[in-house]
C-alpha cells in the first residue's frame, strides 16, 4: 500500500508515429496508479497525431511546431517543464507499459527515499519472420550508489525510468545537443545525485523493429560522435576510474558498436571492435560474475 499518492507526470515524446502512439497513450491511461497525468509531446508531426490527442480529454498535447523543432531531448524538457507532478516518468512512443509499473516503481520510490528508480524491460523483436518477445531484468549491482558503476555499464532506457522532478530539473534535463545515448548520459548525471534501486520485473515492452533500415541505432558514425561527446563531457569522471576502471568503461562502446557496425553494413568494423570487446571484457565479465554470485549469498 503507497502511504500516500503523489502525482507522477507520465511524458510522451512523438513524430510522425500516430499508430504507434495510440498504444503508448493507452498503456498509460490503463496504469493501475491513478494519480498521473499522460503528456505528449508532438514534435512537428504532419499526420493525425494532432487530431488524436485533441479527442483524448484526459490527455494534455503540447504541439512543438516546425520551426521549432530541435529533436526528441528538446521534446522531452518541454514535457518536463508542462508536467506537474512531484515524479517524472517517460515514455517513447514505439514502447508502452504494463499496467503495474507506475504503481510499483513508486512504492519503491518512497520506501527507498531516493530520486530515481527503474525497472527490467520486454523486448518485443519484429523480423521477416514476425514478433517475438525476451525479458531483460537489471543486473543485481547496479543499484545503491552508481555515481562510479554508471560510467562502465548502462543499467536501464529511457522508458524504464521515474524520477524525481526536482532532481531531473537540477540536472538540467536532456542534453539537447546528443542523438543517441542521451539517457546514458543523463544517468551519469543523476548518478551523482541520487543513488539508483529497480523493480526486478520487466514491466515496459521495448520494440526493436529489424525491419526498419532508418533505425537510429543504425547510424554508426553519428553515435559515435556522441560517444566521443559524452566521453569529453564527463572527462573528470572518468579519470578518476583510473587505467583499469576506464577500460572496462570503454567495454560498453565496443559491445554496442558491433551491432550498430553489423546494421550499418561496416563487417570489418564490427569484427574489429567484437575482438576487442571478447579480448578486453572477459577479466571484467569474471570479475562481475563473482560480484553477483557474492550479493545473491
Amino acid at each position: 500500500m503507497l502511504g500516500n499518492n503523489p502525482k507522477v507526470s507520465a511524458i510522451i515524446t512523438t513524430k510522425n508515429r500516430c499508430a504507434l502512439l495510440k498504444r503508448a497513450v493507452e498503456s498509460v491511461l490503463l496504469q493501475t496508479y491513478k494519480n498521473i497525468e499522460c503528456i505528449v509531446v508532438d514534435d512537428a508531426s504532419t499526420d493525425e497525431t494532432e487530431d488524436y490527442c485533441n479527442s483524448l480529454g484526459n490527455v494534455v498535447y503540447v504541439r512543438i511546431p516546425a520551426d521549432e523543432s530541435r529533436g526528441g531531448n528538446y521534446a522531452r524538457n518541454q514535457g518536463v517543464k508542462k508536467a506537474v507532478g512531484e515524479y517524472i516518468a517517460f515514455l517513447d512512443d514505439d514502447d508502452y507499459w504494463l499496467p503495474e509499473k507506475i504503481e510499483k516503481q513508486v512504492c519503491l520510490i518512497q520506501k527507498k527515499h531516493n530520486g530515481l528508480v527503474y525497472c527490467g524491460r520486454r523486448y518485443e523483436r519484429i523480423t521477416e519472420k514476425g514478433v517475438s518477445f525476451s525479458d531483460e531484468l537489471p543486473h543485481v549491482e547496479l543499484q545503491g550508489d552508481m555515481s562510479k558503476k554508471i560510467l562502465k555499464e548502462i543499467c536501464t532506457v529511457t522508458s524504464n525510468i521515474l524520477v524525481e522532478k526536482k532532481l531531473l530539473v537540477l540536472c538540467d534535463g536532456f542534453d539537447e545537443k546528443l542523438k543517441f545515448w542521451q539517457e546514458y548520459e543523463l544517468l551519469i548525471r543523476l548518478a551523482q545525485k541520487t543513488p539508483f534501486f529497480f523493480v526486478n520485473e520487466a514491466l515496459s515492452i521495448y520494440r526493436v523493429d529489424l525491419n526498419d533500415a532508418n533505425r537510429l541505432t543504425n547510424k554508426f558514425y553519428s553515435w559515435m560522435e556522441s560517444v566521443n561527446y559524452i566521453y569529453c563531457k564527463h572527462a573528470v569522471l572518468y579519470r578518476k576510474l583510473g587505467f583499469i576502471g576506464r577500460l572496462e568503461a570503454r567495454t560498453i562502446v565496443w559491445r554496442d558498436a558491433v551491432a550498430r557496425c553489423k546494421n550499418a553494413g561496416l563487417q570489418r568494423l564490427a569484427l574489429q571492435n567484437m575482438l576487442l570487446y571478447l579480448c578486453i571484457s572477459f577479466p571484467f565479465k569474471i570479475k562481475n560474475k563473482l560480484v553477483r554470485i557474492w550479493a545473491s549469498v
